[in-house]
């Protein structure tokens, strides 16, 4: 006695047994990858903004003269202060893309790029202070 396979099945191809891999946990996927990519543009807007406001910091030695202050100190903070936070977060921001498309986990990413950003800012603005000797 032979049984006749169901009407939408056809003799020798397989029988699919499991989800494709991409059905399970849509939700939290999406939710990442928003997440993520909302994260970004608001470290990009944020961290543009930062640099901007940084190229003001170049007036701090306005007030300084002969050798009340150390300007090789005060320019390497404005340097750090201008430069190393968009790379360290461009570095996360990256770092972020790359996971995502290796469907991980990647929503922490921009906040941990920004808080170190920032900290590298603030260190920045600290030794251009320092430079002016007070």
């Amino acid at each position: 006695m032979t049984t006749q396979p169901p009407g939408d099945i056809e003799p020798g191809i397989p029988f699919p047994t499991a989800p494709a891999s991409g059905a399970r946990g849509t939700g939290a996927r999406t939710a990442d990858v928003t997440v993520s990519v909302i994260l970004l543009v608001a470290g990009v807007i944020g961290f543009g903004m930062l640099a901007f406001l940084s190229l003001f910091f170049a007036m701090m030695s306005d007030g300084c003269y002969g050798d009340r202050c150390d300007t090789g100190l005060m320019s390497i903070g404005w340097l750090i202060a201008l430069v190393a936070p968009p790379v360290v977060f461009l570095a996360a921001a990256g770092w972020t893309i790359v996971r995502l498309v290796r469907r991980k986990t990647a929503w922490w990413l921009p906040i941990v790029g920004a808080v170190v950003a920032v900290a590298i800012w603030v260190a920045g603005v600290g030794l251009m202070d320092a430079g002016l000797r007070r």
